[in-house]
C-alpha cells in the first residue's frame, strides 16, 4: 500500500485523496469510523443500513416466534409485565 500524505487544517481537517475515496466509494455524506492504531490512526467506512419499509417481509416474521402469539409487536410491554409477576409469584 503506497502512503499518501495530507494537511490536517487548524480545525483537525483532512481530505482523503480521491483515489482512495473512488476505491472505497466514499462519497459527501458518508461517515467513516476512527480508531487508534498504536500510534496511528485506522479509518473505515461505516456502512449505514437503510430503514425497512413497510413491505418489507420482515414485517411478517414480527410476534411469529417460539410464544405461538402472533400479536407480541402490539402486546410486548404486557407481556414482559405478565412474565414478571408470574416469576415475582415463584
Amino acid at each position: 500500500m503506497t502512503a499518501q500524505v495530507v494537511r490536517v487544517t487548524a480545525k483537525g481537517q483532512l481530505t482523503v485523496p480521491v483515489s482512495i475515496r473512488r476505491s472505497l466509494g466514499i462519497r459527501e455524506g458518508d461517515y467513516l469510523a476512527v480508531y487508534l492504531d498504536g500510534d496511528g490512526i485506522r479509518l473505515k467506512k461505516v456502512e449505514t443500513v437503510r430503514p425497512l419499509d413497510k413491505d418489507d417481509p420482515f414485517w411478517r416474521l414480527v410476534g411469529s416466534g417460539a410464544s405461538g402469539l402472533g400479536d407480541v409487536a402490539e402486546n410486548h410491554d404486557r407481556y414482559l409485565a405478565e412474565g414478571e409477576r408470574e416469576r415475582w409469584k415463584e
